[in-house]
């Protein structure tokens, strides 16, 4: 009987840019016929966005014994959050299961003997950026940690749904951002600084998470802040869009960025963590530092009074966006398979 070929492991709750990333290589290793399984928590949406794809099953679990307990039966196990590496630590020491760990944060892993022995005896160690590469190599003394970043969401924007998004938030230039609400991470409370020095601007925060209350408390006073919670059509909320900003305190690559680009909105970034893997200062947006607000608000009027510059950073981005499409991310990541002896042509089990 046939084994598994991988099994994509992620216990993480809601569905955010670590799920959307396991969500698309799993779709794109489907298209080169792996047989996969999707191991998650029971009634999360990645389970639910993946049950009944064609070479896909999905496994719900509660916990770490029964992530692990799933799998018992397959070739390769991969870990793509921090919840779940345990559970391939665990597969691999019980079943003799060899496992990946893709890292996608930049945070000090813990110096004690479980995570040295979960990640020392991993088949392999990915970063999503050259930042968490390098972590992952000082921590386990090695120089073997690939760089294999995420890609951008392929979808396209609704332009009617554009059109009444826009004349909802009203007159004037809109400086957005996508993601969690999680101000001493994500930085949204420079964006909230900008919109008071700015009336003029829209500034709007799509998104939900812990520090939802208190930005909202923090732009009580101010109309031009505007708060969308979690949406569904996250394409066309970008393309209404004059400027994305993503002025993060940390963070791992940024995935966000990515469709920004591939939408052709113009980007402006944090210099932390691996956003300047994606974006190249005056190349293909603007950097400044972190927990800058004077730097974010020069570069938001630097891009819109300069449109010789902004339309050169949208055209660079979209000539380089190929890079971060799901099929290069496939691609590196059938290749590091193969190095592990697995793929989809050798593992008929009779």
């Amino acid at each position: 009987m046939r084994k598994i070929d991988i099994a994509h492991v992620n216990l993480a709750r809601g569905f955010r840019g670590g799920e959307r990333q396991t969500e698309l290589l799993a779709l794109e290793l489907a298209r080169h016929g792996f047989r996969q399984r999707i191991v998650g928590r029971k009634g999360e949406p990645l389970i639910e966005r993946l049950a009944g794809q064609q070479g896909i099953e999905t496994v719900g679990v509660s916990g770490i014994l029964m992530a692990a307990a799933a799998l018992r039966d397959v070739r390769l196990a991969h870990a793509h959050e921090g919840r779940c590496v345990q559970a391939t630590a665990l597969a691999g020491w019980r079943f003799r299961v060899p496992y990946v760990i893709t890292r996608r944060v930049v945070r000090p892993l813990k110096n004690n003997p479980v995570t040295r022995y979960v990640y020392r005896n991993a088949a392999a160690r990915v970063g999503i950026s050259s930042a968490i590469a390098n972590d992952l190599n000082a921590y386990t003394n090695t120089q073997t940690s690939p760089v294999i970043p995420s890609a951008f969401t392929p979808s396209e924007a609704d332009p009617d749904r554009v059109r009444q998004l826009r004349a909802a938030w009203g007159a004037g230039p809109i400086i957005g951002h996508i993601g969690a609400l999680i101000g001493y991470q994500k930085g949204q409370p420079d964006l909230i600084e900008i919109a008071k020095r700015h009336p003029e601007w829209q500034v709007v925060l799509v998104g939900s998470g812990e520090d939802e209350d208190n930005l909202k408390r923090q732009a009580a006073a101010l109309s031009n802040v505007h708060f969308t919670g979690q949406v569904t059509d996250v394409a066309s909320h970008m393309a209404a869009f004059d400027i994305f900003a993503f002025p993060s305190r940390f963070e791992g690559l940024g995935s966000i960025i990515l469709d920004a680009m591939h939408l052709g909105i113009p980007v402006i970034g944090a210099n932390v963590g691996g956003i300047p893997d994606l974006i190249e200062h005056e190349q293909t947006g603007l950097l400044i530092e972190r927990e800058s607000i004077d730097q974010l608000e020069q570069s938001v009027a630097r891009l819109l009074s300069d449109s010789a510059l902004r339309q050169d950073c949208i055209d660079e981005a979209r000539r380089r966006i190929d890079r971060y499409s799901p099929q290069a991310m496939g691609a590196r990541y059938l290749s590091l398979y193969a190095t592990l002896g697995v793929n989809p042509r050798n593992t008929d089990d009779r």
